[in-house]
């Protein structure tokens, strides 16, 4: 009904709004242009967020209205629209009722004036949110409101369109890549410019898992709006209602480094919880891909990676990382539990007993000691204790458990066993 009245009314003002708006869509003018004439009919600021709250354009027509504040360092997702319980109000109501709501100004977040914010409806659904950062708008204002939102429709369903046709090729080119066991993925090889991945760089593959999600669709929007928030060079494509598969690139074409992986898939994972609040989520990834051939490996390897995590106890989530499990996976083997229970107690059992009977936790000070190559320095720094605090643990430790720490091979058994219990926890001992 809401939008209806546009075409009742026979006002040619309106008309002609509609003309303007929709002359700018033709133009390829999109979501900025749009948003930036509307801020000089209303002078206001104005923003457009997709469904899950990503920025699409901004317009500024009074730019105090936006201060600098920014909590954020390094690579972080942060919504306030999932965890501040005042504006998940505000967005459950508009979820509900479909009709636009006035927000206060929230300077904790940088915005220093109320805004009405309007929903955009596509065949019962909110796809887009219209923010004006004005109170009290007039009957003129809110007819031009309603003309832009008319128009906005227009513009969300040709770039759906638009978006279709972009994504069924992509996908093509994934599935050809990790499931046909034809060669038509080589045959992209050679092939640049592909819609959202290049094919002649080397790329990261993992799996992501959300129990209990909402299907492929959804999988796929929340991940695209992660992506294009963190800046990740990334494509994902959902291949089951629950699980997706996320290829990551370098943003400038060079090689990939280790940390920044590891960095934006831990920032993708604590995204994934703050939209999935009551879902299991697991990120299981792979090797690096350099050619069409690697991908179908990767992919098993992701795989591996998410259901290893089944058998660690009290882990049902995070991200896994297949390389990191090989040996691990061996050891693992079903029939070797008793083998393994009986090393790790010859191990460090009694480390285990002294730590229980003395709330002395002497099994994490030798896992940092080694983790830090035997640096007292970087261990004690890690710990927060004095240097000569850890020698006195590391002594201490080294009288328990009847272990030489300068002894090579027994500094791999004694890594080997704590991983196995970290794997395993208090099961080993049960055993």
């Amino acid at each position: 009904m809401f939008m209806r009245k546009i075409f009742e009314d026979s006002d040619l003002e309106a008309d002609r709004l509609y003309d303007e708006f929709l002359e700018i869509i033709i133009n390829g003018g999109g979501y900025q242009g749009i948003t930036d004439y509307l801020a000089q009919k209303l002078q206001a600021n104005i923003l457009i967020e997709n469904e899950y709250f990503l920025v699409l354009a901004r317009s500024y027509y009074d730019t105090p209205t936006f201060s600098n504040t920014d909590r954020r360092t390094g690579i972080k997702y942060w919504k306030p629209q999932h965890v501040d319980p005042r504006i998940v109000e505000y967005v459950r109501l508009l979820q509900s009722t479909h009709q636009p709501v006035t927000l206060p100004e929230l300077p904790e977040y940088g915005i220093t004036s109320p805004r009405m914010v309007f929903p955009i409806i596509i065949k019962g659904e909110i796809t887009k949110y219209l923010n004006i950062f004005k109170e009290n708008l007039n009957r003129e204002q809110m007819r031009i409101v309603r003309v832009v939102l008319h128009n906005l429709v227009v513009l969300e369903l040709c770039r759906q369109a638009q978006v279709d046709i972009e994504d069924r090729y992509l996908k093509n080119l994934i599935f050809g890549l990790i499931f046909d066991d034809k060669d038509e993925a080589n045959n992209f090889y050679e092939k640049e410019n592909l819609p959202g991945f290049d094919l002649s760089r080397e790329a990261v593959l993992s799996v992501i898992q959300i129990n209990a999600a909402l299907g492929k669709r959804q999988i796929e929007g929340v991940l695209r709006s992660i992506i294009c928030d963190l800046s990740m060079n990334a494509s994902a494509v959902a291949i089951s209602e629950e699980q997706a598969v996320l290829l990551l690139q370098s943003s400038d074409g060079s090689l990939l480094d280790t940390t920044v992986i590891t960095e934006y898939l831990l920032a993708l994972f604590e995204a994934l919880k703050m939209t999935y609040t009551n879902c299991k989520i697991k990120i299981g990834v792979g090797r690096q891909c350099y050619n069409a051939r690697d991908y179908k490996v990767a992919l098993d390897e992701a795989f591996k990676a998410l259901s290893f995590t089944d058998r660690k106890l009290g882990s049902e989530e995070g991200v896994i990382y297949y390389h990191s499990l090989k040996l691990m996976e061996c050891l693992m083997h079903p029939g070797n539990e008793q083998t393994l229970s009986v090393f790790v107690r010859s191990i460090i059992g009694k480390l285990y007993a002294y730590g229980v009977k003395n709330n002395i936790n002497l099994i994490d000070t030798l896992e940092c000691y080694l983790n830090h190559n035997c640096c007292i320095q970087s261990a004690a720094r890690e710990l927060f204790i004095h240097p000569n605090s850890l020698r006195y643990r590391l002594e201490k430790a080294e009288k328990i458990s009847a272990l030489d720490l300068t002894d090579n091979d027994t500094r791999l058994e004694l890594q080997l066993a704590i991983k196995l219990y970290r794997y395993q926890g208090d099961f080993l001992w049960k055993n």
